[in-house]
Parts: C-alpha cells; sequence; structure tokens
C-alpha cells in the first residue's frame, strides 16, 4: 500500500471515529441534577412570594378595617356633637295650653279672675297681665306637689308683676279638707293666708291625704306667724267660714271642675297637676297674648281730633 493510500486510510477511520464521538455525545442524555435544583428554588421562590402576597392582603385589611371603623366613630361623634349644639342652640319649649275658643267658656273663666284688691287669699299686682286662678284642696297629693314643685317658680313671675294668684277652696278630698280651707281662710282674715298655705303643704306628702285637726292646723298658723292663735281658731270653726268653704265648693262643681288642681291661667286653663316648665311657659304664653292684646287694643283706639284752629 501506498504512502498515499495508507494516509487515506488513517484519515478516513479518524474521520468516523471522530463521526461515531459525536453522534455518542448528540444521544447522551443531559445531566438532570442542575434542572431539579433550579426547580426546586423556583417553587420555594413562588411559595415565599405568595406567603408574603397572603400577609400583605391581611395586613391591608386590617388597616382597612382599622380606618374604616374610625371614620364610622368620628362620624357618629360628630353628628352626637351636633345634636348636642343643636338641642343646646334651641332647646324646645313645652307647647302651651290650648286658646279657649268657645266664647261662653271664655266668659266663664273672665268672670272666675276677681282682681279684688282686698282679697286676702290673692297674690301679685291686681293689674298683672296674667292672672292664675288656683282651685286647690290642702289634702291633695297632686296640690301638695304644685305646692312643693311648681309655686316657688310661679313665685319669681309674681315678683316681676307678671302674674296674680287667687286661689278658690275645693274641699272635697278628705273628711277634713273643709276644716282646713277654713283654716286658710281664718289665717288670711289676719293677712297670712300665703304663710299658712306654705307652712301646710311643706309639712304634707306628695303621696299622701293628710289629715287635720283644729290643734294641727292651730300649729301651723303658729308656724305662719299668724298673730291672735285666739281669733284664728274663732274664726276657723265660725258658721260664716264654714258657710263661705262649703259655698265655694258647691260653685266650682257648679262649674264643671270636679278635681285638683285646677288652673285657670289668664284666658286658657290647666286641668291637673302639669311641671313648673309648662305652668310657666303657659304664663309666659299668656302675657305675650296680653301684652299683644292690649298693644292692638291702642292702636284701634280713635285718636283724639285736633283742636279747631282760632279764628282771629
Amino acid at each position: 500500500m501506498t504512502n498515499c493510500a495508507l494516509v487515506s486510510l488513517i484519515r478516513r477511520i479518524a474521520e468516523r471515529a471522530s463521526s461515531d464521538r459525536l453522534a455518542a455525545m448528540s444521544v447522551q442524555p443531559p445531566s438532570s441534577t442542575p434542572t431539579q435544583t433550579q426547580s426546586r428554588t423556583n417553587r420555594a421562590t413562588v411559595i415565599t412570594l405568595v406567603v408574603i402576597a397572603v400577609i400583605l392582603a391581611v395586613l391591608a385589611a386590617v388597616l382597612l378595617q382599622n380606618v374604616a371603623s374610625r371614620r364610622h366613630q368620628a362620624a357618629a361623634t360628630s353628628q352626637a356633637s351636633s345634636s348636642a349644639s343643636d338641642s343646646a342652640a334651641a332647646v324646645p319649649e313645652p307647647e302651651p295650653a290650648p286658646p279657649v275658643a268657645d266664647q261662653q267658656t271664655l266668659e266663664l273663666i273672665h268672670s272666675e279672675i276677681h282682681r279684688d284688691p282686698a282679697d286676702g287669699q290673692a297674690k301679685g299686682k291686681v293689674d298683672a297681665p296674667v292672672v292664675m286662678v288656683i282651685y286647690s284642696d290642702f289634702a291633695c297629693p297632686f296640690c301638695t306637689r304644685f305646692a312643693q314643685e311648681v309655686e316657688p317658680e310661679l313665685d319669681k313671675l309674681v315678683k316681676e308683676g307678671t302674674l296674680r294668684v287667687e286661689w278658690r277652696d275645693l274641699a272635697q278630698i278628705t273628711e277634713t279638707s273643709p276644716l282646713a280651707a277654713q283654716a286658710g281662710r281664718a289665717a288670711a282674715k289676719q293677712g297670712k293666708f300665703w304663710e299658712f298655705h306654705n307652712a301646710v303643704y311643706a309639712a304634707a306628702d306628695p303621696k299622701d291625704h293628710p289629715s287635720y285637726t283644729e290643734d294641727s292646723l292651730v300649729d301651723f298658723a303658729k308656724k305662719a306667724g299668724v298673730p291672735d292663735l285666739k281669733k284664728f281658731r274663732t274664726d276657723m270653726t265660725a258658721t260664716e267660714t264654714v258657710k263661705a268653704v262649703t259655698e265655694s265648693t258647691n260653685h266650682v262643681h257648679s262649674i264643671g271642675i270636679q278635681g285638683t288642681p285646677f288652673m285657670i291661667v289668664g284666658e286658657t286653663y290647666i286641668n291637673g297637676y302639669r311641671d313648673a316648665n309648662y305652668v310657666t311657659a303657659v304664663v309666659k304664653s299668656q302675657a305675650a297674648k296680653a301684652k299683644e292684646a292690649k298693644a292692638a287694643t291702642g292702636a284701634a283706639s280713635p285718636t283724639s281730633p285736633a283742636a279747631p284752629a282760632s279764628a282771629h
């Protein structure tokens, strides 16, 4: 074999070996170790991200809930403050007693208001714009409440000249109610009716119907400062005093008043006990109406004609 042939053979063998080696390399499966490691790393990263996302979502939800709760509380506080401010700015006054539209009833109300300067069972200016006529009983528990809770507020209106109060006996609650009314009239004869009235009601239980005796009533007269207790006892049991109390009670019944306390206030009335706020609101309402009526009457009065000019 020539050198050229040998060289050619060697080249073919080398090329074949190289081709076999390349083929072997091309069919050999790649190593799986790097790919599995990378896969596990990717999976751990995904899980971590998911956990972080969940935690962030939970935190966001908690924060949103706190913000919403604070806004709700702030809104509720603002609304409460606004309501309180509105209430403080405009406290609703009690609705005054309705006006009396019936002319016959109105005339009856006017007839019950006496404005007698010599009335020993009245207090306040005779020409006060509002007169309250109170029908009462010393044994009436609601009259006791009225005397203890309401009258101190009314006394302020009496002192300022807005209100005059006139007492009327409606002695019917207990067997000794007439005797107590007679004692009130006996005290009035010595100018001490309201002092006696205050002493009796101050000692009364507003949940009870007290009974009275001549001696207990004399004790009240003493506390009230009645100067002549002997005369007081005589006047209390005098025939004319007994008759006056009986006539008063009968008269009150005849005009349709059956219970105590009952109040005529200006040109309206209050049936039964009402608190001081209500009663004073009624008095002030009636005082305003009386002022308006007086102004209207003055405006409607004809002016005096001018004196004729003198002729020279």
